[in-house]
């Protein structure tokens, strides 16, 4: 009877365990194949070793899928479907996506810190945006570029004027505003890589006069850390809430190799094969392109997760003056 009673205690625990989810938590991560989606650009980068690693968007990895997005809607709205379990996202759009679609979903990881720069001709002498003072910025109007420079303008005590118009036209998108540089109707453009890349790229190419040409001259990453002591971030990595919850061990092995995936992309020693993988994938249209992003980017390509993760978020929340997710929003491994 004593050992009936026992057995009918071990079964009750277990179930109970399990409709908490303790072992679903536990399960097995090579049973688990994680669907991954990622957009082109900074936020895609540090995943490129980890898509090659895997045979690509048309591999086929027993542990992963790859789903390259062209906007960030369609990326979103399949997360919200269980189309996809993760995603590498704007940091902003994160917190939204937390905020008004899945209350459950949770941020992994840091992936790009600073990716916004200001671009005007290569001889101008200007270094700061406060050589800017008494002038006109030019950005698009949607997005987080706009959002960054007024804030910075603002906390920097900055004369200057932030426009999103030319010749009485919106400039909406950041591909709007590279069309405008690429036609040369603008004097300077705050735009983040790898439109940055592109864009001078096209421009250039048609300047015969080496004086005419443009770089990039301010690194907002220097401006930031004027009036902020944490850094920029402008990239993440998210996850489907129930998904989260229920392949943790999964999820943990993934963020390893991941984390291995961004060390090697963002170190300058394997620069020419990480621009390989980056193009072969979608990610950058050309590997001599990713090339000159990765340069540019320098140490914003990052894997940064936990404490450190949430403390640079929060800043970051605050400062744009977007609502804080709540504390769940920040996964630990």
């Amino acid at each position: 009877m004593k050992k009936l009673v026992s057995l009918v205690i071990i079964v009750f625990t277990l179930l109970s365990l399990t409709s908490c989810g303790f072992l679903k938590n536990s399960r097995n991560p090579e049973t688990t194949k994680i669907r991954i989606g990622y957009m082109a650009g900074p936020t895609g980068m540090g995943m490129a070793k980890l898509i090659q690693d895997n045979g690509g968007t048309d591999g086929l990895s027993e542990k992963y899928s790859f789903t390259k997005y062209a906007d960030t809607n369609a990326a979103k709205a399949d997360l919200a479907a269980g189309n996809i379990d993760v995603i590498c996202i704007p940091t902003n759009e994160a917190a939204a996506y937390r905020n008004t679609v899945d209350e459950d979903a949770v941020v992994l990881a840091l992936n790009c810190l600073n990716s916004l720069y200001l671009i005007t001709n290569s001889s101008a002498n200007v270094s700061s945006l406060s050589d800017f003072s008494g002038q006109t910025i030019y950005t698009c109007k949607n997005g987080t570029p706009r959002a960054i420079l007024e804030y910075l303008i603002r906390e920097l005590e900055i004369d200057a004027t932030v426009s999103y118009e030319i010749d009485g036209k919106e400039i909406l998108t950041p591909q709007d505003l590279s069309a405008q540089v690429i036609a040369g109707n603008l004097p300077n453009a705050v735009m983040p890589e790898p439109i940055v890349t592109t864009s001078l790229s096209q421009f250039n190419s048609k300047q015969s006069d080496p004086a005419s040409k443009w770089g990039v001259k301010i690194d907002f990453t220097n401006e930031w850390a004027k009036v902020n002591s944490t850094p920029i971030s402008m990239g993440c990595i998210i996850a489907n809430g129930d998904f989260a919850r229920n392949n943790k061990g999964a999820l943990d092995d993934f963020l390893d190799e991941y984390k291995a995936s961004v060390g090697f992309i963002s170190n300058p020693e394997n620069i020419d094969s990480a621009a390989e993988y980056i193009a072969n994938n979608g990610i950058i249209g050309k590997a001599a392109l990713a090339k000159t992003a990765l340069t540019n980017l320098g140490n914003s390509i990052t894997y940064i997760d936990g404490n450190e993760m949430k403390e640079i978020l929060v800043a970051f929340y605050n400062a744009m003056g977007i609502t804080l997710p709540e504390e769940s929003f920040y996964y630990e491994k």
